[in-house]
């Protein structure tokens, strides 16, 4: 019995405290490498949500037409209105060219189907449109797109050939000295804005002229009341807070988005905060000449 050779008590309790040392290490570079993961994880989804803004936003504005047409004063611009965080414009959905001489009265307009392009079918109501007037050939400067409005889009065809008939209400009296191929170009009012909605705010788009409830979300969250600001450029490169449409020439935005969740620092630092990201983008108005 005395031979025999066993742990003392000393031994055990110093090889408890190795043990534990060893795996609180562990433990700690597991919870370090996890935050580290999150943050990156959280800062990649940042960068990604607003480098979004500056594709899908810039893709939208990109087809606003800075002059519409000298006969229409009212309508010589695509936007609407606009304010430091909303927008309300003509977005371009479409454009086909008339494949029939308009029947006297000037009341329905024939679109050859496989001539249109588009995000998707002209729609009733929803849509409404502009078509290309060229009053005097000789002359530039009176040119202009006559606006219609839509009540019904039917399918029709053009000798035989599949198309779209745009029945047009009021009727518009020019449409029967149009002459075939002449383009049609669609557009639905929408509005682009910051709002807010379950305590953050979020780039949202609502269809106006489809009778949209409220703004649908598209990108988010964004730093309450300055997360998106637009400003306007005329021709003399001033900018303004408030657009007057007649007068914009390109639209500056500036996305300023949040993360979804606080995340630490770089370091191993266990301090945790929401970090933000901007981007800012420049879209000229097609059409915008400047002197």
């Amino acid at each position: 019995m005395r031979n025999r050779k066993g742990y003392t008590l000393i031994e055990l309790m110093v090889a408890l405290v190795v043990l534990l040392l060893v795996t609180g290490s562990i433990y700690k570079l597991l919870v370090s490498s996890q935050r580290l993961s999150r943050a990156q994880a959280e800062r990649v989804d940042l960068q990604s949500n607003v480098r979004t803004a500056s594709i899908v936003i810039p893709s939208e504005l990109r087809e606003l037409n800075a002059v519409v047409g000298a006969l229409n004063p009212a309508q010589q611009n695509d936007i609407i209105s606009g304010t430091a965080t909303t927008i309300r414009y003509r977005a371009m959905r479409g454009i086909g060219y008339i494949c029939e001489a308009p029947p006297v009265g000037g009341g329905q307009v024939k679109i050859l189907a496989s001539t249109w392009s588009g995000l998707r079918a002209p729609m009733a109501v929803r849509d409404a449109g502009y078509v290309f007037y060229d009053n005097n050939s000789d002359l530039s400067t009176d040119d202009t797109w006559l606006p219609i409005t839509i009540t019904n889009v039917a399918a029709s065809t053009c000798g035989g050939v599949a198309a779209y008939s745009l029945t047009i209400n009021p009727i518009v009296a020019e449409l029967p000295s149009i002459p075939v191929l002449t383009p049609v170009r669609l557009f639905e009012v929408m509005e682009l804005s910051l709002y807010a909605n379950a305590g953050q705010s979020w780039l949202g788009a609502q269809s106006i002229s489809g009778l949209d409830a409220g703004p649908q979300p598209l990108l988010g969250p964004l730093v309450g009341g300055s997360g998106l600001a637009l400003s306007y450029v005329d021709n003399s490169n001033v900018v303004t807070t408030t657009a007057v449409p007649g007068d914009v020439k390109a639209i500056r935005l500036t996305v300023v988005g949040l993360s979804s969740q606080a995340v630490s620092g770089y370091g191993g630092s266990s301090q945790t905060s929401v970090v933000r990201d901007t981007v800012t983008t420049q879209v000229t108005l097609r059409n915008a000449f400047r002197p």
